[in-house]
């Protein structure tokens, strides 16, 4: 399956991932943004999970040098991407740490294979093997079975098969691999088949998203659900989500389904072609909701070849995509956006649980989040665009260029 890589769709003038750059006032402005999101998603009520965590401060997380755990409340986390300034999850003894992906190959891959490899590049005692599946799931099974074989101590694994994985990660964890499954839903118990199970919650996010739409459309309208593989959980979670919030709203009629999605393989050349499908189908399309941001801004070019007005747009971010918003205002195609974070930090949490479960090391950070609108064009919340990052960045995730260069590939 041939997917666009990070790089292939850059934005005009800038620099790629190889250049390195990336401007501290824009990096500052983006987290002064982030944090005031994260402010009102608290103030929204939406949850702040403190149970368990040593630190009740959103802005003060510290080490229990006791057990040496690392703590952070979710408010923190929410609002630094998952950054903390510590390597006490580091631990002293030589360890080899194994970085696996189901796909790997995708802007998204990319990212979250930059974020695990780069926390756990702060442990000089950590080793790293990257096993990337393609797509395959028989490659993934294989690729989880031979982690114990290598002599890996933890594992980070993005199960984009879902529970057709499970048995491979209880293997491994029977063996005495410390595996943290994230970024999709293998089934399962946290201490019984793996360490924990780190993700958002795209349910969740699934009603956040629907609602939102539902409201920009005043009620009345046809919108269309994009997503990645066939079955894969993280599109079916965010599809329940956004059926069981449209509920309230019965003048919005989802064209693609309430039991399935348009599926994009999470591929934006694939995402394109679909949706040009759906637009020779259908004479109306308001809306589009999707879990992947690259996605949503290949159906807007989908929209934009066909001599479409743009839809409002409700999903994950994207550079390009908020770079898009900001073009269009003004103009006939200007929409409505809504996003939540792309998620990709998520892997640093998973980094570190991992190695501190391999190390004895106690990690009390929360496993699974919330998330709240990270752009939000209806609610004061303005989208980003930064013009020297390719349009498939997440900024988000507060990954430089320099980052993604180094350690979003094997």
């Amino acid at each position: 399956m041939k997917v666009q890589r990070a790089g292939d769709d850059r934005l005009g003038g800038g620099p790629g991932f190889g250049d390195g750059r990336i401007l501290g006032k824009a990096r500052r402005k983006r987290r002064q943004t982030f944090r005031a999101a994260a402010a009102l998603v608290a103030g929204a009520g939406i949850a702040v999970a403190t149970a368990g965590i040593g630190s009740a401060s959103p802005v003060a997380p510290r080490a229990e040098h006791a057990q040496k755990a690392v703590t952070a409340t979710m408010a923190y986390e929410l609002a630094h991407a998952g950054e903390l300034n510590t390597t006490s999850f580091c631990g002293t003894k030589p360890i080899t740490l194994g970085v696996l992906d189901g796909l790997g190959v995708n802007a998204w891959s990319q990212f979250s294979m930059a974020a695990v490899r780069s926390e756990a590049a702060k442990c000089k005692n950590v080793k790293q093997v990257v096993e990337i599946a393609d797509g395959s799931l028989q490659t993934a099974i294989s690729q989880i079975n031979s982690l114990a074989t290598q002599g890996v101590n933890a594992a980070t694994v993005i199960p984009d098969f879902g529970p057709a994985e499970l048995p491979a990660i209880e293997s491994a964890y029977r063996a005495g691999v410390k595996i943290v499954p994230w970024g999709a839903n293998p089934g399962g118990k946290n201490g019984v088949d793996y360490v924990s199970y780190v993700d958002w919650v795209p349910n969740y996010s699934g009603k956040l998203l629907g609602s939102w739409m539902a409201k920009v459309l005043h009620g009345k309208g046809n919108v269309i659900e994009l997503g990645g593989p066939a079955g894969n959980p993280v599109s079916a979670d965010l599809l329940a989500g956004v059926v069981s919030s449209l509920k309230s709203y019965p003048g919005i009629k989802l064209l693609t389904g309430t039991k399935t999605w348009a599926v994009t393989n999470w591929d934006p050349a694939t995402a394109q072609q679909v949706v040009a499908s759906l637009l020779a189908k259908y004479p109306v399309i308001n809306g589009i909701i999707a879990d992947y941001g690259t996605d949503e801004l290949s159906a807007l070019h989908a929209f934009q070849a066909a001599g479409r007005r743009f839809p409002d747009v409700a999903g994950a971010d994207a550079n390009g995509l908020g770079c898009l918003w900001q073009q269009s205002q003004g103009t006939k195609n200007a929409f409505q956006l809504a996003t939540v974070s792309t998620r990709n930090w998520l892997g640093r949490v998973a980094a570190r649980k991992a190695i501190a479960a391999a190390e004895g090391i106690k990690d009390t950070e929360p496993n699974l989040y919330d998330l709240g609108f990270y752009e939000n064009s209806a609610g004061g919340v303005r989208p980003h665009c930064d013009p020297g990052r390719p349009a498939a960045s997440y900024l988000s995730d507060f990954l430089s260029a320099a980052a993604i260069a180094k350690w979003g590939k094997p």
